[in-house]
């Protein structure tokens, strides 16, 4: 039995290699009535979404806390397996971790695996390099694809990752610490400073995020006649409406209801990929800082450039005819036209900008998952896991040893 578990720091994606996909909110809430609540049990309870507060096991991007993990994976297995319950020494565990994550967090990690749950086969990578496992339509069922560079746009941050023959190719990976979370926060910051006080509803800014904004195909345009970008969000009341909604010109609403008028605020969050001085613009202290504001910041074009030129020279134009973007925050409208704009502007002109389409039917956030699926049907899984005898019988290092990222120097 092959257990899959794409750890992400927004969402776990867990499953079965035969089963259907489960994803659980990687988190532990606490709502204003004092309960705690595990993984998406929060959901249920929209009218205590306001004021609710998040505790995460990721810090910086790296799993740091297994005490409130563990509690979100035994709500995850049990949803799973609700039936009967999971024989971890039955059961080959896959599991996604974040590219150059500390090899302690590692080490901590695999004793979880194999000295509290006593799985009995395992193999620890990073999601990205799963995703040349997924079966493309428009791709050879036979074989995986051999140059593939993955953009994983996610929570915390967004990964550039060369896959060269199924393997990360380390000097190429990049990473811009630009994510939903500063996503997040930067439209927090602009709506309370122009609108509301919205600092308490994570939830809401979420949901505002994902139904207003996108990606200008011309960013300086955009912002001219900004006016035209107008839109009107219907803020939650928990009478008509528990999360709120964006206002088409068709929907009347009543004299008393809250609403929200956003216009440049949609297309300039998510422009800090590309421009990252408005991370520091938005900011008091970084905004009159002359140091700061003067460094040479690099934005996600720059990094995936630099990302191609680390790479050998060979694999280069191969690397950008196939290039797959996955992650959460990929699903921003015009994520994918912006990015292959941006970079052929800095390629040569006789280098092919090709971007994979994900399979139907399926969704960016699942991506790395599905290819854990396909790696288990493949033998090379056998080759590259670690048993449970191998584990204690080498120590906590071995795990690190075979599945940690290679030196880049």
């Amino acid at each position: 039995m092959h257990l899959i578990i794409d750890n992400g720091s927004y969402n776990i994606k867990a499953g079965f290699a035969s089963g259907p996909l489960l994803k659980v909110q990687n988190t532990l809430t606490k709502t204003k009535d004092g309960i705690i609540h595990i993984g998406n049990e929060h959901i249920a309870h929209t009218n205590l979404h306001s004021g609710i507060l998040f505790k995460r096991p990721y810090e910086q991007g790296h799993l740091t806390s297994w005490e409130t993990e563990k509690a979100i994976w035994d709500y995850t297995i049990d949803q799973l397996t609700p039936q009967k319950e999971l024989d971890p020494a039955e059961t080959h565990l896959t599991l996604t971790e974040a590219p150059f994550q500390l090899p302690q967090l590692s080490i901590n990690t695999d004793q979880i695996v194999f000295e509290e749950y006593g799985f009995n086969e395992y193999y620890r990578c990073p999601a990205a390099s799963l995703v040349p496992w997924v079966d493309f339509e428009d791709n050879s069922k036979t074989a995986p694809n051999d140059f593939m560079l993955v953009i994983d746009s996610g929570y915390n941050a967004t990964w550039i990752i060369p896959v060269l023959y199924q393997t990360v190719y380390w000097q190429g990976v990049r990473k811009l610490p630009v994510g939903g979370k500063l996503l997040n926060g930067i439209l927090k910051e602009l709506i309370s400073f122009r609108h509301y006080d919205v600092l308490e509803e994570p939830i809401l800014i979420n949901t505002i995020k994902e139904q207003t904004c996108f990606l200008a195909q011309d960013f300086n345009k955009a912002l001219a006649s900004r006016d035209k970008y107008m839109c009107e969000f219907i803020l939650p009341d928990f009478k008509t409406t528990m999360t709120g909604y964006l206002r088409d010109k068709n929907t009347v609403i009543s004299p008393d209801t809250q609403s929200l008028k956003l216009l440049d605020e949609r297309f300039t969050v998510p422009e800090s990929l590309y421009h990252p001085e408005i991370i520091f613009d938005n900011n008091s202290t970084t905004a009159n800082s002359g140091l700061v504001q003067n460094s040479p910041i690099k934005n996600l074009t720059d990094l995936v450039v630099e990302s191609i030129m680390a790479c050998p020279e060979t694999a280069r134009p191969l690397l950008l005819a196939n290039i797959s973007i996955v992650g959460g925050s990929a699903y921003i409208p015009n994520f994918t036209n912006r990015l292959v704009l941006e970079i052929t502007k800095e390629l040569p002109l006789h280098w092919f900008v090709r971007v994979r389409q994900a399979p139907k039917d399926s969704k960016l956030d699942e991506m790395s998952w599905m290819g854990g699926v396909g790696l288990t049907n493949d033998e090379i899984i056998n080759d590259v896991s670690i048993s449970k005898k191998e584990y204690f019988e080498h120590g906590s290092n071995w795990c690190q040893k075979q599945f940690g990222f290679k030196n880049t120097v």
